[in-house]
């Protein structure tokens, strides 16, 4: 849709469920997750931003119940981040990171936590890092980043309440990510290390799934504090907050695309 919540298209129209599309930055390609192969296994593919030309990026072994989901690109294109859970017969299932080459479909594990759960990640403004949740811990969900070149770990916040969700802003310097620290899920702004987090949002709803636009100007998010969820934008500093969508359904994990 566009930035007004107008000209709404449909891009998909498939059986299975489609989720959680994510935009390259060149605004060409849409990848995905989606049940379309049938049973319960959710895989990763890549669409032009049509709609057309749809790939499969990711399969699942036999015996394995598969959930791939939250997929980001990386800034120049070429890799995929993904969160990878598993499910062996009747176990529990298992989550942690990966990565995807975009063209040659090579795959490369980045954390291996059995028993806790690393989630929804997001390469930083530089391609250097991936930002995500976990409790490994032992408490509640923290953000943490993991630098992609030597796999060093660094924790950002520590609150009560599940942090998530995190997202850099363009220019590296600030990341807007959803915490419940206040009693329920609001957007919040800290510095890129981890430093002086302040809350954008505050109201009795949930507010979730910020996402910047390319110039930094503005972040989009959803929340159902009119009902259900729909998606809303403000400005980058919390002002202007306003509905972008209005349907009887869920509108949710919007994204932005840039037009060439």
């Amino acid at each position: 849709m566009d930035t007004d919540g107008g000209d709404i298209r449909q891009v998909t129209n498939d059986p299975g469920r489609d989720y959680e599309a994510k935009a390259s930055a060149d605004g060409r390609y849409l990848v995905f997750g989606s049940q379309r192969a049938g049973g319960e296994n959710g895989l990763l593919y890549i669409m032009n931003v049509d709609g057309s030309n749809v790939r499969q990026l990711t399969k699942a072994d036999p015996g394995q119940t598969v959930t791939d989901e939250y997929p980001d690109w990386s800034p120049d294109g070429q890799r995929i981040a993904f969160q990878h859970t598993t499910k062996q017969g009747d176990g529990a299932p298992e989550s942690d990171l990966w990565l995807v080459g975009v063209y040659d479909e090579t795959l490369r594990q980045l954390t291996n936590t059995p028993g806790d759960w690393d989630s929804t990640p997001s390469f930083s403004a530089d391609g250097k890092s991936i930002l995500f949740e976990s409790n490994r811990n032992g408490g509640d969900f923290e953000l943490y980043r993991l630098r992609l070149d030597g796999m060093q770990l660094t924790r950002l916040t520590e609150s009560k309440g599940i942090e998530t969700e995190a997202k850099e802003s363009p220019d590296g310097k600030q990341i807007a990510f959803a915490s419940e620290r206040d009693g329920d899920f609001d957007i919040y702004l800290m510095n890129s290390d981890g430093s002086d987090p302040r809350q954008l949002t505050a109201n009795g709803a949930a507010d979730r799934c910020p996402q910047w636009s390319p110039d930094g100007k503005h972040i989009s998010f959803i929340s159902d504090r009119d009902g259900n969820l729909e998606i809303y934008m403000m400005n980058a500093d919390g002002g202007d907050q306003h509905r972008l969508t209005n349907s009887p359904g869920s509108d949710e994990v919007p994204d932005w695309i840039t037009v060439r």
